[in-house]
């Protein structure tokens, strides 16, 4: 039930002559009526987002009615509904549909591979995903796009580099023991869309969730998984999962009171290659669930520290 503190938490100054009123709603699958874990809840305008945990539950405190922004709920093979905050006033329960993706046959047999977007860790130095003294990291997914010779392929496996720390556990065990952290959140991977030529529709008809990655190097075999790749193009993304799990802060930069301020952040932080062009190959999404191209880096940051292995 943390989901609902999160929420409540962060919309209490938002909503702060209307503090008494609490606001909780279901999410369900629409046909078998079970709680949706997991389910990204996004509030646009006030640029706040959430993983709902095992009950599908979360809370929006205040009067609804009240309230110009928008509700924009999310989870993968589900269709995405986005509902103004004030037409919630009174619901319960809200429920999603799930559509089906197509699945290529898996009899089907590759002789080749071929790695894309190889990169030296050693050059890592810049990551993605942490608020700065000069701008905060707004952004619930972050995607790389690849390109390959030919349609029809199948993705094997990804690998990706991350900002990873060394957590000092003596105080805890009769060992001077050094554990890495680790980190959960979950990969997609898109085809391109015809018309904004960013990640489009979803090529993997199930949830593919990555929770025990340790150091900075982070290797993930997506055989059994059947990804077919259709186009000449395709694009693998992160998503953050937000919640207590992944929980951090870094220090911003207020302006207004000229002071430091604490942020939050969910790991992982994304390693940034070392490339340089004007090609630029990052789409990051935005809390209106927009992608656009992330320029941050740019010109020396045109792709992600992640590589892909297709079979052909």
């Amino acid at each position: 039930m943390k989901t609902l503190i999160i929420i409540a938490a962060c919309l209490l100054a938002f909503v702060a002559n209307a503090q008494d009123k609490m606001n909780k709603f279901h999410i369900v699958d629409s046909l078998t009526e079970k709680p949706m874990p997991q389910t990204s809840v996004t509030i646009v305008r006030a640029k706040l987002s959430i993983a709902t945990e095992k009950d599908g539950v979360f809370i929006i405190p205040g009067d609804l009615s009240n309230m110009q922004d928008t509700v924009i709920l999310n989870s993968q093979n589900y269709r995405q509904l986005k509902i103004p905050i004030y037409l919630m006033d009174g619901m319960d329960t809200i429920r999603l549909s799930k559509f089906v993706i197509e699945h290529f046959d898996e009899k089907l047999k590759f002789d080749n591979d071929t790695l894309l977007n190889d990169y030296n860790r050693k050059d890592v130095v810049h990551y993605a995903g942490i608020n700065t003294r000069t701008a905060n990291f707004d952004y619930l997914q972050m995607a790389q796009q690849f390109y390959i010779a030919k349609p029809g392929t199948t993705l094997k496996s990804i690998t990706l580099n991350r900002l990873a720390f060394g957590l000092d556990l003596s105080g805890l065990t009769w060992s001077g023991m050094v554990r890495m952290d680790k980190t959960k959140f979950r990969i997609r991977v898109y085809a391109i869309d015809p018309v904004t030529k960013g990640p489009g529709r979803d090529l993997c008809n199930q949830v593919i969730e990555e929770d025990e990655s340790v150091g900075r190097q982070v290797n993930i075999n997506l055989k059994k998984y059947n990804i077919h790749i259709p186009d000449t193009t395709f694009f693998v993304a992160i998503e953050w999962i937000r919640d207590f799990y992944n929980a951090g802060f870094s220090l911003g930069y207020d302006p207004k009171t000229n002071r430091p301020k604490k942020e939050n952040n969910y790991r992982p932080a994304l390693g940034i290659s070392g490339t340089t062009g004007n090609k630029l190959n990052i789409w990051a999404m935005a809390y209106k669930r927009e992608w656009v191209p992330y320029k941050y880096f740019m010109p020396y940051g045109t792709d992600m520290a992640m590589s892909a292995s297709v079979a052909y």
